[in-house]
């Protein structure tokens, strides 16, 4: 008997919690608020292209891809041929960049 009364003071009081609570109402979510994106916006990425020439030879160039409103201020660059005599002396002559 006691097991059983204490069952059923048990569901009453479960009744009285289920009775008195108010109902469930779903809430939207603001439709502006927004997730932060799983993808970053990169400014530069490097793209590598495979380029054929003329005698057939195949080479793979890499080249930077930026986004039109990223520019980034680059050094003056310029390619010199420069004349090097070696101790023999013979010449030879050099492309070398030269970058401000």
């Amino acid at each position: 008997m006691r097991i059983f009364s204490a069952a059923a003071v048990a569901a009453v009081l479960a009744g009285g919690i289920f009775a008195g609570a108010a109902p469930a109402n779903a809430r939207m979510a603001d439709p502006g608020l927004k997730l932060p994106s799983a993808v970053e916006s990169v400014a530069c990425r490097t793209v590598r292209e495979r380029v054929h020439r003329p005698g057939g030879a195949v080479v793979w160039r890499s080249r930077r891809v930026c986004t039109p409103e990223f520019v980034r201020p680059r050094p003056r660059c310029w390619s010199e041929r420069q004349r090097v005599v070696r101790p023999n002396g013979t010449v030879i002559f050099r492309s070398v960049r030269r970058c401000r």
